[in-house]
């Protein structure tokens, strides 16, 4: 196609028909020229594009909207959202779990987290306005909007900053475990220990100490804000040294029933243990008639004092026939001592049998009394019950004691106190009650040991002339 530039039209013939002038000759092919035109779209779409993405990641990286979305995230409880925003400081705790106590924080004190996003929107609009405007000091959590870096390589990143917070902790024994938001969090002791730095937020701290197969716990639950001073936090767990005393220093120290294998005046210090009454104490002391044991105290933390009561029993009276076919009156003192001793020794062992349900505890039983406990212990396991208790004294009506002209068969009447329950296997927090009832003991001797045969309840026993253990 030519082209006359005095009519300004296209001519397909040499000259124009119009003016007669010769056209010039137009070497651009229509294809080129649309081509031209697209390509020229195409960057002008580029560039609206650019434009366009320029402007929209300056809106997201704007402080409005900054705290436009922590504000969104807080109030969604978006940890990691949150995360984005809030730098992680603490190196005790997973961010996540600081950030919850942070959100639990604000949850509890809504008006200070309404007034805390509206702190924050007016400092973004200082830093848009390119003014400094300081966090209000009189929030109950301030927090500061400040730049931190590039976003994008063009345009300034912000994060919202808290003033860090630093707390004591320490407890009264050395080598306590500290849990924080149930995360351990290292040891702590009486000299205390430094610890941080935290975010403002709810907080649990947890002390947990082990001692021989007890626990001893303390906790507190505390709001930590923005302060000048380090936060003390005292945590002491449940738990105490024993001091105990005794009118038998000599006497064994019993913890629930075991033997700790010390002498009540070489205590002096041991532990520590628990202090909420889940732990029983007692003494015991060996005589020539058997084992004497104090009652029973729950330990609470003062001073145990173990008192044990005894008196040395007088003599029994046994009768003899003579050679003539008349009575010898024979005083037995030693035999008192031995027939008292086997039951005590009964007593002790019918704790421990009844309590692991075994027969192997008992040390002094007729084979005939085994069997019944035997089949005793296969029905009460079979019917899932359970017993806990220990013996807190005995009584001997000593006027009660007899022992037959062969030396070998007794009986005895004593009155039983005993701090007990029964209960279904498994369970825990039982209860105890003191309770006392009077039996009827009779022994027989064999191989040079008196053996109890039987155990009979009887209603009322006399302690008139009685000894107590």
């Amino acid at each position: 196609m030519n082209w006359c530039n005095q009519c300004k039209r296209s001519e397909a013939g040499a000259f124009c028909v119009k003016c007669g002038q010769k056209v010039v000759r137009n070497k651009q092919s229509p294809l080129k020229k649309s081509r031209g035109l697209l390509w020229g779209g195409i960057v002008g779409g580029i560039l609206l594009i650019l434009i366009g993405s320029f402007l929209t990641l300056k809106w997201i990286t704007s402080p409005e909207r900054t705290v436009d979305r922590f504000r969104d995230a807080v109030l969604e409880e978006n940890y990691e959202a949150i995360g984005k925003f809030i730098p992680d400081t603490n190196p005790l705790l997973p961010q996540e779990a600081e950030l919850a106590s942070f959100v639990s924080l604000l949850k509890e004190h809504p008006d200070q987290r309404t007034l805390l996003i509206q702190d924050l929107e007016r400092q973004a609009r200082g830093l848009s306005d390119h003014m400094l405007i300081k966090p209000n000091e009189n929030l109950l959590v301030q927090m500061t909007l400040m730049e931190d870096g590039k976003a994008f390589y063009l345009f300034k990143d912000y994060v919202i900053a808290s003033s860090l917070i630093y707390v004591e902790v320490g407890t009264q024994f050395n080598k306590t475990t500290l849990f924080i938001n149930k995360e351990e969090s290292g040891t702590i002791g009486e000299d205390g220990k430094k610890i941080g730095p935290f975010l403002p937020g709810s907080y649990q701290f947890e002390t947990k100490l082990e001692n021989e197969g007890y626990t001893m716990r303390g906790e507190a639950e505390v709001e930590l804000v923005p302060s000048e001073e380090t936060v003390q936090v005292d945590l002491p767990v449940n738990g105490a040294f024993v001091m105990p005393d005794s009118n038998y220093a000599d006497a064994r120290l019993f913890i629930n029933g075991k033997d700790t294998g010390i002498a009540v005046g070489d205590a002096e210090g041991i532990g520590p243990y628990p202090t909420d009454g889940s732990v029983v104490m007692h003494a015991e002391k060996q005589f020539e008639a058997g084992v004497v044991k104090s009652p029973s105290v729950h330990f609470e933390g003062e001073a145990p004092y173990f008192s044990i009561d005894y008196r040395e029993p007088g003599p029994v009276v046994i009768e003899k026939e003579g050679a003539a076919g008349g009575s010898e009156v024979v005083q037995s003192q030693d035999e008192t001592k031995l027939i008292i001793s086997a039951v005590n020794t009964y007593l002790n062992d019918w704790i421990y049998a009844y309590e692991n349900l075994e027969t192997d505890y008992f040390s002094n039983l007729t084979p005939e009394l085994q069997s019944y406990f035997d089949e005793r212990f296969q029905s009460v396991r079979e019917n899932h019950a359970a017993f806990t208790g220990e013996i807190v004294e005995a009584a001997f009506d000593l006027d009660s004691l007899l022992i037959d002209s062969s030396g070998k068969k007794a009986e005895i009447d004593v009155l039983v106190t005993m701090d007990s329950a029964d209960h279904e296997q498994g369970e825990t927090n039982v209860e105890t009650e003191v309770t006392s009832s009077g039996f009827h003991y009779k022994l027989v001797k064999s191989g040079g040991k008196w053996l109890i045969e039987s155990r009979e309840e009887v209603e009322y026993v006399d302690l008139t002339n009685a000894v107590v253990y």
